[in-house]
């Protein structure tokens, strides 16, 4: 046992030291005398600069809300003009069958609910587009220029591409040739963006993509192109709050309204012709004015007077990989911010005041009460820094911040006894939490496993050096322990390139079934967007499947003194196995057994897989296929 406080009492005064019950009681008088009204007068101020801070910090994620939106929005339909091109170019469209063009157009219409028209136009004068109605129904128009004579057919077809009605037009004068998107693309030779438009068909703004098609002789062929309509982005913008009247809107390079909560407000007639409206034109002074000064300056952040108010505002490039000069732009009024939190701040300053009056009257009193726990607290954790942690933690006191700071120490110190035979560190702070000691032993309880493995590893790993594989590997395993462990899961091990995770220990969770679900949801999409960019970087996707069986298990340390480790083990977990490879018979990702399904189908919707006898079991279980989240 350390020093007393009585002990410490007896030892010699040193006037280089000076005891902690004089020096809180002179800091107090000190700090109070000297920086009181510094320390005030900065505290104002600092909390404005915070304010404005978040408030900027707010502007940076609407920004980016804003922008991801977009890229998702219009990038998906690019790929699909794009995909066309080389399927023509690789003859797996047929150019000249116009009854297979037009099923195709159709095909990818319905694919893609943001594409208000799909179409393509040859060099000789061909025509074919799909494009959908405003019932739903959609319209088919074919022109066959290079027949003699030419012809024109539309074909109208109900929502379920059923024909409604043909019309043959006597002629037709459509070139599609002479189009902008049609000269655009032939003239680059890549793919092509139209600036904004306001559809003749919708009134509403649109864009258009384009992508040429050549023939083996590298000449033209013709021009896939895809029109898309705006005004999804305008109501996304509306749905968007940043302070009590922020604004958001987004410009392109000629500095015309791409999208802005008011749709009608970015649309106006002129000489009987609709066209999209400028910043300037939108009549919002406060913006015509900060978007000058970015126009003149360059600056992206800045802070406009206008009014005698100040604004916040934000123009920020949409990235890289965006085919189209766009800037996402955000105006507040700091008052958004700020408004109403200076009174109350003088207020609080004023009660701050009076409180630190206070405690100087009080320090005296209290910091005798307090000096010989702390001696005691210091000595303790000197200890504990000494890695001397055999020795119990005594240290008498009836304050409640002193038991606190006691019997942290307490935790700090069993927590490192477990940090010695535990791996990983975090399953060491979960085991502290809950009390429970280092010790070998186990006990069975209702628990979720949750196993997961990658399709065809070995003949990924044959391609791959091992520097390349180690780094891949680990990019996947970091991406899914995030998931696992943020939805209260506890990473058991990795088996190669398997997961083997569990829920409802060593911290107690009545939803284990559900969490594991969201969790094994969670990696699946995780995992297609790592799919997405590792495809884009030529590397392999790593297409995994997962297990989860709910059930009793055996949970608890299993080694030997000196090296332990905190698993499962027992019947469940052999079944989340089992369960994971079956994903391979029945072409699915995800399987989980008859109790999970029971536990969790309230909140996630599955499809029955049949009774299987599994590996191992003598009788048939039913299992499902965890197919989404309810809404």
């Amino acid at each position: 046992m350390w020093a007393s406080a009585e002990q410490q009492k007896r030892r010699p005064f040193n006037l280089k030291s000076v005891s902690f019950h004089s020096t809180m009681v002179i800091a107090f008088v000190c700090l109070l005398a000297a920086t009181a009204l510094p320390i005030i007068i900065f505290g104002y101020y600092r909390n404005k600069t915070i304010i404005s801070d978040l408030g900027n910090d707010l502007i940076e994620q609407t920004s980016t809300t804003v922008t991801e939106k977009t890229v998702n929005y219009l990038l998906p339909v690019s790929i699909a003009v794009e995909m066309s091109s080389r399927l023509a170019e690789l003859g797996a469209i047929s150019l000249g069958d116009f009854k297979q063009m037009e099923m195709y157009t159709l095909g990818v219409l319905k694919s893609y609910p943001q594409a208000s028209m799909f179409y393509f136009g040859d060099e000789q004068g061909n025509y074919v587009h799909a494009r959908r109605l405003a019932d739903g129904n959609t319209e088919s128009w074919i022109i066959s220029a290079s027949a003699s004579p030419p012809t024109s057919s539309l074909i109208f077809r109900d929502a379920a591409l059923k024909v409604a009605g043909v019309e043959m037009p006597d002629e037709s004068d459509y070139d599609p040739r002479v189009r902008p998107w049609y000269v655009g693309a032939k003239g680059t030779r890549a793919n092509f963006w139209t600036y904004i438009y306001i559809s003749f068909a919708s009134q509403k703004p649109a864009i258009t993509c384009s992508q040429p098609v050549f023939g083996p002789d590298g000449k033209l062929t013709g021009v896939w192109g895809t029109d898309i309509e705006l005004d999804e982005l305008s109501s996304f913008l509306k749905k968007q709050s940043i302070g009590k009247s922020g604004i958001e809107l987004i410009i392109n390079a000629k500095s015309e309204i791409v999208a802005y909560p008011e749709l009608s407000s970015i649309i106006r007639k002129e000489n009987g012709v609709l066209r999209p409206v400028k910043v300037e034109e939108l009549g919002i002074e406060p913006l015509s004015v900060a978007y000058r000064e970015h126009v003149r300056t360059g600056k992206n952040r800045s802070e406009v007077e206008f009014g005698g108010k100040t604004y916040f505002t934000s123009f920020r490039e949409f990235p890289e990989l965006f085919p189209k000069r766009w800037k996402i732009a955000v105006i507040v009024p700091e008052d958004d911010f700020t408004g109403g939190a200076e009174q109350a701040m003088i207020i609080m300053l004023l009660i701050s005041s009076v409180m630190l009056g206070l405690a100087v009257l009080l320090a005296f009193a209290i910091s005798r009460r307090i000096t010989s726990p702390v001696r005691l607290i210091a000595e303790a954790t000197r200890q504990i820094q000494n890695f001397n942690l055999d020795e119990k933690i005594h240290i008498p006191s009836r304050m409640k911040e002193i038991q606190l700071m006691r019997d942290a120490i307490s935790s700090m110190q069993k927590g490192l006894h477990a940090f010695r035979r535990y791996v990983p560190a975090e399953l060491v702070r979960q085991l502290v939490s809950t009390g429970e000691g280092a010790r070998l032993g186990g006990l069975k309880k209702e628990l979720t496993v949750f196993f997961s493995d990658i399709s065809g590893f070995t003949s990924i790993a044959e391609l791959m050096t091992p520097e390349q594989l180690m780094l891949h590997l680990s990019e996947y395993f970091d991406e899914l322990t995030k998931i696992l462990t943020c939805h209260k899961g506890t990473v058991d091990k990795y088996i190669g390139d398997a997961i083997m995770a569990f829920w409802g220990a060593p911290v107690h969770d009545d939803d284990h079934a559900v969490h594991a679900c969201e969790a094994g949801l969670a990696c699946q999409e995780k995992i297609a967007e790592l799919n997405r960019k590792w495809i884009l970087e030529d590397k392999s996707a790593l297409v995994t499947r997962i297990g989860i069986s709910t059930g009793p298990t055996v949970v608890g340390n299993v080694g030997s003194y000196e090296r332990m480790n905190y698993t499962v083990m027992g019947d469940n977990v052999n079944m989340a196995s089992r369960l994971e490879g079956a994903n391979k018979i029945y072409g699915t990702q995800i399987i989980v057994s008859g109790k999970t399904y029971e536990a969790a189908s309230s909140k996630f919707l599955f499809r029955p897989l049949g009774i299987v006898a599994l590996r191992g079991k003598s009788k048939g279980m039913a299992i499902y296929e965890l197919v989404g989240r309810r809404s």
